[in-house]
């Protein structure tokens, strides 16, 4: 297993579990030994408008139970 903090910029992740909410289809921003900084597409709907927003998440390694990377194929 990577140590915490070893996750490079840019790497795709499939799931990133925490106490309360799962993100899906994340890309890492930044990752040191204390936090998970990474960005997630998410679909809102307000008043009957559907739009896409990306929202950029810090998550301390403390809230994460697990991070299933994307596989990718060479």
């Amino acid at each position: 297993m990577a140590e915490k903090g070893s996750l490079m910029v840019g790497v795709k992740m499939k799931e990133v579990a925490c106490r309360h909410i799962t993100y899906q289809n994340c890309t890492v921003l930044h990752s040191d030994a204390t936090a998970l900084v990474f960005e997630v597409e998410r679909t809102v709907a307000e008043g009957g408008t559907i739009e896409t927003v990306v929202s950029q998440v810090l998550v301390p390694w403390a809230s994460v139970n697990h991070v299933l990377l994307m596989e990718e194929k060479a």
